[in-house]
This record gives structure tokens, C-alpha cells and sequence, in this order.
């Protein structure tokens, strides 16, 4: 009869690799997390114009960013251009970007879904005061649609964390990479696998609580 026992001393004593391995991926997914804010907002103000040189640009790329599947994302960038000479990066600029371009689409649909949730009155308002519409987007537009769009981001982020597993693929020496390795090396894999299972859950948990605290502090003064 076979008994099954789960050894715990393997993840003790790899223990400091395994959080350096974890490190390594949250910065990935933070990183691509946030070069997807940066370029979502600009994606999603472009897909609202009424100009189809913008319009159109930025909703092919919002399509093609959410429809590419990640890892053949990662694979591109890392293999595909640097054999046809287009560039070369490092496995860790390759995650970075491939998590920030992939993340900029479903970013760009948050950004637009908020915004478009601010009352029309709200528009209204700024321009009977005489504000400017950049001064009105900047001051009360776009405030309220942060506000709005913080719970979905958090759940984007949480995406790229899961994400950011895939980059040990290319080599990067990430926690999974680095619980492949020991996994190999000491026949546990269960063990090893379980923990840097565990060890995404409890960031993840982390990541929406602080997005709770974040949301809250947004939300004080308004009613509900």
C-alpha cells in the first residue's frame, strides 16, 4: 500500500530561492501592469474619438492585444524577432512587455467602461463653470472614472501575476523556474509545486486587499 507524504523540508530548505524566484515575478507582473495603465488610457481616449484615425488604430490594437494569446506573445518577442533580427531583450524586458502589451487591451476596456460611467451631467457641469475640456478631464472626469476602475484593474493585475507563471518558458529564472528546477533535482514536485502555488494565492489575496484599501480611500465623500 502506497503512502503518500507530503515533505516539507524540501520547501524549507529551497525556501530563500523560492521567494527570490517569487520576488522576480511580482516585479514582471508590476511592471507590465503597469506599462498597461500607462498605454490603456491613451488606448481608451483614441477608441472614444470621434475620428476613425484614432478610432479605428486603437481598436484593431485593443482587439489584437486581447485575442493573442499570451504565451504567443512571449514566444514572439523573445524567439521570433530576435531570429529575424528585429531586436533581442532579455527574458525579463520580453515579460515585462509582453504582460504590458497584452494587459493594455483589457486596460484600455476598463479605462473606457469607466469613463463611460461618469454621469454626462458631470460634463455638463465643467463646461457651464468655464473649465476647459483637458482641465475637466483632468480634475473631475477622470478621477471619478479611477475610482471606478480600480476593482477591475486589480483583477487585470491579478491576471498578469498568473500571467507572469508562463515567462519561465524563456528562461527566466522566476519562482515556477526555479521550483522546476529543484523539483527536478530532488524528485518532489508535488511539494515544490504546492508552494509556489500557495505562495501566488497569498499575493494575490494581498493585491485585493490592498485594492479594497485603495477603492475606499477613492470613495470617501461619495454617496452612495
Amino acid at each position: 500500500m502506497l503512502v503518500f507524504g507530503f515533505d516539507y523540508s524540501v520547501i524549507s530548505d529551497n525556501q530563500d530561492a523560492l521567494l527570490d524566484g517569487l520576488v522576480l515575478t511580482v516585479e514582471v507582473a508590476a511592471l507590465g501592469f503597469l506599462l498597461a495603465v500607462v498605454l490603456g488610457l491613451p488606448l481608451a481616449l483614441a477608441g472614444r474619438s470621434r475620428s476613425p484615425l484614432a478610432r479605428v488604430p486603437a481598436m484593431l490594437w485593443i482587439a489584437l492585444a486581447r485575442g493573442v494569446p499570451l504565451l504567443i506573445v512571449i514566444f514572439w518577442l523573445y524567439y521570433a524577432a530576435a531570429q529575424e533580427g528585429l531586436f533581442s531583450l532579455t527574458a525579463f524586458v520580453a515579460g515585462v512587455l509582453s504582460l504590458g502589451l497584452t494587459g493594455s487591451g483589457y486596460m484600455a476596456e476598463i479605462y473606457r467602461t469607466a469613463l463611460s460611467a461618469v454621469p454626462v451631467g458631470q460634463y455638463e457641469s465643467a463646461a457651464a463653470i468655464g473649465l476647459s475640456r483637458i482641465t475637466a478631464f483632468r480634475v473631475i472626469i477622470l478621477p471619478q472614472a479611477v475610482r471606478t476602475a480600480i476593482p477591475p484593474a486589480m483583477n487585470l493585475f491579478v491576471m498578469l501575476l498568473k500571467g507572469a507563471t508562463l515567462l519561465s518558458v524563456i528562461g527566466l529564472a522566476d519562482m515556477f523556474y526555479t521550483a522546476k528546477l529543484v523539483a527536478v533535482n530532488e524528485f518532489k514536485p508535488f511539494e515544490l509545486y504546492t508552494a509556489a502555488a500557495v505562495l501566488v494565492i497569498a499575493v494575490t489575496l494581498v493585491a485585493a486587499l490592498g485594492a479594497g484599501l485603495v477603492e475606499r480611500r477613492f470613495s470617501k465623500g461619495v454617496r452612495r
